[in-house]
């Protein structure tokens, strides 16, 4: 009884054996025919790209023009900022501060451009610009932001900026000649302006004012 037993265990673990190396023979085949597939698929795709046309290679001036399309407002910005560091003009008459405001409406492509008090009242402007009055009401609202921020403490703003629905902005700048508050607003059609573009032009103004 016990030999029989002893053979029927031998028996089935045989079989299990068999089984198991069955079952491993033929995964082993699937793996080896998975492999197969895709060397296949891998060597079909290599044909059909070897004969795509290759991209074309992009030329360099259209590489140049969009570096240029790119940097164009950047390049604007600091050519406006060296055209007002070259204003020309006497020292303080009336007429010399309209002919220096004159040049950097033309240099800026201004419309308008307004120097005003601290009560917005207009000092000097340049010849084509338009509603003196309402541009030093706007020139005077950056000067009581600037009271009423700083009350705390706070960094007093020196710059305002006003996009309109007409596609302008209004730039407004506010600096100190001796100890009076000074505005110079610019506007300008669209949005290429930037808080401090107009500050070279300060330095001119500043040196008319004192020598009025």
């Amino acid at each position: 009884m016990t030999l029989l037993i002893s053979l029927l265990i031998f028996v089935a673990a045989l079989l299990v054996f068999a089984a198991g190396y069955l079952v491993g023979a033929r995964k082993g085949a699937e793996a080896r025919q998975d492999l197969r597939d895709l060397n296949r698929r891998f060597s079909k795709e290599m044909v059909r790209m070897s004969k795509q046309p290759p991209s074309p290679v992009r030329d360099d001036g259209d590489l140049r023009a969009t570096i240029k399309e790119v940097l164009s407002p950047l390049v604007q910005r600091e050519r406006l900022s060296y055209e007002m560091s070259r204003l020309e003009g006497g020292k303080g008459q009336q007429r010399n501060l309209t002919a220096t405001l004159d040049q950097m409406a033309e240099k800026g492509n201004f419309s308008s451009v307004l120097l005003s008090d601290d009560q917005g009242w207009c000092v000097a402007a340049s010849s084509a610009t338009k509603d003196p009055e309402r541009l030093g009401a706007t020139s005077s609202l950056l000067l009581i932001l600037a009271d009423r921020i700083s009350r705390d403490g706070s960094p007093t703003p020196l710059s305002m900026m006003l996009y309109d629905s007409a596609n302008k902005t209004t730039l407004c700048r506010s600096f100190a000649v001796d100890s009076q508050r000074m505005t110079l607003t610019v506007v300008a059609n669209g949005a290429q302006l930037t808080p401090d573009v107009i500050d070279p032009a300060l330095v001119k103004l500043n040196a008319m004012l004192l020598n009025k």
